[in-house]
């Protein structure tokens, strides 16, 4: 590889160190890398280390672009969420400030602190009618507890004879 260069020698040399990368022994990983490194001219090596200091030059593998893939969707779709979570909090101020309600600097961290879609559809609902901020953010009232089933049948089997079920009448055996 001493006296090759161009795109095709730059190609051999980095198939080769991507598949010493791949080995599981350390040591021999390390020494194979070496050995590589050892038979490049002067120019394959300055290629290199600029390519190294430049990530978008470095070619990408499949496995590796399919990470890098992985991790920017899952970017985009955090972002799509806290940017849904701030037009909220704006939308909140600005029903607040509109109706003459302008929130304390507490509710405005409050506001500024909530990540909860449904909690800030909740206030921007509850702003839209409230008479004051207090009731704005007052906690959500609490729902009475459901009785269990068997107790809702044992109420309703005290005021209302239960329905027997039909029964089809037997035929004789032969």
């Amino acid at each position: 590889m001493h006296h090759r260069h161009g795109p095709a020698a730059r190609r051999i040399v980095l198939r080769a160190l991507e598949l010493t990368e791949q080995h599981h022994d350390e040591p021999l990983r390390e020494a194979q890398a070496r050995a590589i490194i050892a038979v490049l001219s002067d120019a394959m090596l300055a290629t290199l280390r600029e390519m190294a200091m430049d990530p978008d030059k470095i070619p990408e593998t499949a496995a590796s672009r399919r990470f890098r893939l992985f991790f920017e969707k899952r970017g985009r779709i955090e972002g799509k969420v806290e940017g849904k979570v701030e037009g909220k909090q704006e939308a909140l101020l600005a029903v607040l400030t509109a109706r003459g309600l302008p929130p304390t600097n507490q509710e405005r961290l409050q506001i500024a602190s909530c990540s909860s879609g449904a909690e800030l559809d909740r206030w921007i609902a509850r702003a839209a009618t409230a008479a004051s901020t207090r009731e704005v953010f007052a906690p959500a009232p609490s729902r009475p507890a459901r009785r269990s089933s068997a107790a809702t049948r044992s109420r309703t089997s005290d005021r209302e004879p239960r329905a027997r079920k039909a029964t089809r009448p037997q035929k004789p055996a032969r």
